[in-house]
C-alpha cells in the first residue's frame, strides 16, 4: 500500500499521502467523521460521492489523497487525481466533469491545516499545476488553500464560470413567501396550482434514503430520457455509473427525490442532494408530453421548497447556471470559478494556457474552438 505518515511535524499536524484505493479503507471512518463535523461541506466531498468516482474509474490519472492529522483526528482532506502532461504533474479534484462544488474538506477548528498542506505540496513537489473547475465563492477552505499556494510561489489565475442562485431559508414556508414574494406573485402561484389540479389529477410524493430504490431511480431516469435534457445529451441518470452514484448517496442518507404523477403517469421529478441542513437542487426534468400543461415545473418546485422549509433546511441551492425560475425563487447568489495554479516554468506556462482558454469561452465566436481544444486535452 502506497501510504505513509510523514514524520515531519509542525504545530501538531502530520501529513499523510495515500496513492491507491486500498489505502482508503484505513481512513474511511475518519473521512466520514470529518465530513459530519464540517457543517459547510457540500455532499460532493463525502466518501459516498468521491468513492463512487474512484471505484468506477471516473477520474483522469492516478489517485492522490492529501490528509492532515492532528493527533489521531483527521482535520483536512484533499482528494485529487494526478496525471503527467509535458513532463509536469497536473492535479485536479476527483469528481471533475460533473457540475458541483469541489475542493478541500476542512474541519473549521483547524484553519492552520490549510497552510500546512500547501507547504507539504510545495516541499514534496506533489504537483506543478492545480486545476479546479468548480470552486464556490462560499468555499473558504479551498479559496484559502489557493491563497497559500500563491504565497508559496504558485501563479494563480481565476476565471468566472457560473452564477449559483440560492434561497436563504431557516424559516417557515409562509415566512419565506411573505418576505420574498409580492402578494401578486403568491396569488399567481396558488392560482396555477389550482388550475393544474382542476385540469389534472396529480400527486407529488417524496422519497428519502432507503426509499430511493432501483425502481425509483428507474422512474426518474425514464422521465429524464423523455425530457428536453435528452436533446442536450444530459439525460444521464439511466447510465450505470449514475445509478451506482445515486444508490451510494442514498445509502449515506444524502439524497431526496420528489416524483410528480399526472393521471397516474410519471410526469416530473426533482432529485436533490442534502447535507448539513442544506439542499442542493441537483437534477430536475419533466416529460415533453407535459410541456403544455399548466406550470408543472413551478408547481413541483414550490412543493419542494415547502418541504425544505418543513425539514428545517437552512439553504436551498440551485447550483450552476442562470435561469428565469432560479431568479424567481432565489434570494441570493454565489458564484463558481475556474482556477488554475502553476509553479515552475512549465507549470506557469500551462496555467496561463488554461486561463487563456477559459477567457476564450467568454467570446462566443471562439467558443467552438475552446470545446475542440478541451476535447483534445482529455487525451493528455
Amino acid at each position: 500500500m502506497a501510504s505513509e505518515k510523514k514524520s515531519r511535524q509542525k504545530e501538531s499536524f502530520n501529513l499523510q499521502i495515500v496513492k491507491d484505493k486500498a489505502g482508503i479503507s484505513d481512513f474511511s471512518a475518519d473521512w466520514d467523521d470529518l465530513f459530519a463535523r464540517t457543517k459547510d461541506a457540500a455532499p460532493y466531498l463525502s466518501r459516498s460521492w468521491i468513492g463512487t468516482f474512484i471505484h468506477e474509474g471516473r477520474m483522469r490519472g492516478n489517485l492522490l489523497f492529501i490528509l492532515a492529522w492532528s493527533g489521531n483526528k483527521l482535520v483536512a482532506l484533499l482528494p485529487l487525481a494526478v496525471r503527467k502532461c509535458m513532463s509536469s504533474t497536473i492535479a485536479e479534484p476527483i469528481g471533475t466533469g460533473q457540475p458541483s462544488y469541489l475542493g478541500l474538506l476542512l474541519d473549521s477548528g483547524y484553519p492552520e491545516a490549510v497552510e500546512y498542506i500547501a507547504e507539504g505540496v510545495k516541499e514534496q513537489k506533489l504537483f506543478e499545476l492545480f486545476y479546479i473547475e468548480d470552486i464556490s465563492s462560499k468555499d473558504n477552505a479551498t479559496n484559502e488553500f489557493l491563497n497559500e499556494l500563491a504565497k508559496k510561489g504558485y501563479s494563480v489565475h481565476r476565471s468566472y464560470r457560473d452564477p449559483c442562485p440560492f434561497i436563504q431559508l431557516g424559516c417557515s414556508y409562509e415566512e419565506y413567501m411573505n418576505n420574498t414574494k409580492s402578494g401578486k406573485s403568491r396569488q399567481t402561484i396558488r392560482r396555477k396550482e389550482r388550475q393544474l389540479r382542476k385540469k389534472h389529477e396529480f400527486e407529488i410524493v417524496s422519497y428519502s434514503n432507503s426509499e430511493i430504490t432501483e425502481d425509483v431511480i428507474g422512474r426518474v431516469a425514464s422521465i429524464q430520457e423523455q425530457s428536453w435534457m435528452k436533446r442536450r445529451g444530459a439525460a444521464v441518470l439511466g447510465q450505470p455509473f449514475y445509478r451506482k452514484l445515486l444508490r451510494a448517496m442514498s445509502e449515506a442518507g444524502l439524497v431526496k427525490t420528489w416524483l410528480m404523477t399526472i393521471e397516474g403517469d410519471d410526469a416530473a421529478f426533482v432529485l436533490a442532494l442534502v447535507a448539513h441542513k442544506k439542499l442542493l437542487y441537483a437534477w430536475t426534468a419533466f416529460k415533453l408530453d407535459y410541456a403544455s400543461s399548466l406550470s408543472v415545473g413551478q408547481v413541483l418546485t414550490n412543493s419542494v421548497i415547502h418541504d425544505a422549509c418543513g425539514d428545517g433546511m437552512m439553504s436551498f441551492d440551485f447550483l450552476h447556471g442562470d435561469a428565469d425560475y432560479k431568479r424567481f425563487w432565489g434570494t441570493d447568489q454565489s458564484d463558481v470559478h475556474r482556477v488554475v495554479a502553476g509553479r515552475g516554468l512549465m507549470g506557469r506556462i500551462m496555467a496561463i494556457f488554461y486561463y487563456t482558454l477559459w477567457r476564450i469561452v467568454e467570446i462566443k465566436w471562439l467558443h467552438s474552438f475552446y470545446r475542440r481544444v478541451k476535447r483534445m486535452l482529455h487525451f493528455f
